[in-house]
């Protein structure tokens, strides 16, 4: 069994894959595995670029450790050493700059389009509710791209079609609408990496160590395009588990649970 979690491998995963030009990179309100690999790449790779998560503004830039993961962006513990603070207004203002953002679902369906409204019932109400659209469909239009990142991978979750739709991410209808932003990078899943080839249709990219082909498609609710012989999904090294367990997730929420 690895010796890892997959919320920390999603952290390894979105900070090695962050690009150079993110410079703004927005967390989502409860994607502590988003908010650690946003950090990691601060550290490592992208120096230069601002992390906006909850309210407080945290300066790393001495080599002070990062302040602790918390399971929800707006936990009050964040603010206590934050070097500054944002009204929560301006948060809603900034929706439409940031390079990059992360998107949780209740389903992604073959497009890369999100549902995180709710899932309709028989009768017109609804059989599940999510958490809603708080400012989704304003980041997923403007950003220069964003990544998807499902805890659970099935034939519920990854669906052919979505029974309402959050963040667009077919890349023909973002184009008939003008939308200006980069659209889905990836999907992340508990068994593997996906990302969407020319005509904007999921594919494999990766599948997660002891995960097969024909797990990843009995686990998916419309047929997964499979080029080839697919790549295993490279582990979290120890100096990535080493970074992220001893100075971004020193209370091992990501770990623990």
């Amino acid at each position: 069994m690895p010796d890892y979690t997959t919320d920390e491998l999603f952290a390894v995963l979105l900070a090695r894959d962050l690009h150079p030009e993110d410079r703004m990179i927005q967390v989502g309100a409860n994607m502590p595995m988003a908010r650690a690999a946003a950090v990691m790449a601060n550290m490592t790779r992208l120096p230069d670029a601002r992390v906006c998560v909850g309210l407080a503004i945290d300066n790393l830039a001495d080599g002070r450790d990062a302040p602790p993961v918390y399971p929800f962006v707006f936990d009050s513990r964040g603010l206590r050493r934050g070097e500054a603070y944002m009204y929560q207004q301006w948060v809603f203002d900034d929706m439409s700059r940031p390079d990059v953002f992360f998107v949780g679902g209740l389903q992604v369906d073959r497009r890369g389009n999100v549902n995180l409204l709710g899932i309709p019932g028989e009768d017109g109400g609804w059989q599940l509710r999510g958490p809603g659209a708080v400012a989704l469909p304003t980041m997923s239009t403007y950003c220069r791209g964003y990544y998807i990142v499902m805890p659970r991978h099935a034939p519920r979750t990854f669906v052919e079609e979505v029974a309402c739709i959050t963040a667009l991410g077919d890349v023909r209808r973002r184009a008939e609408f003008g939308f200006p932003g980069g659209g889905p990078r990836l999907v992340l899943s508990p068994l593997g990496v996906f990302d969407f080839d020319e005509d904007g249709d999921m594919r494999v990219r990766s599948l997660h160590e002891g995960v097969t082909a024909e797990q990843a498609q009995e686990a998916t609710g419309f047929d997964l395009r499979i080029d080839g012989d697919v790549p295993v999904t490279p582990s979290p090294t120890e100096e990535e588990l080493l970074l992220l367990r001893e100075r971004v997730d020193r209370g091992g929420l990501l770990r623990n649970g």
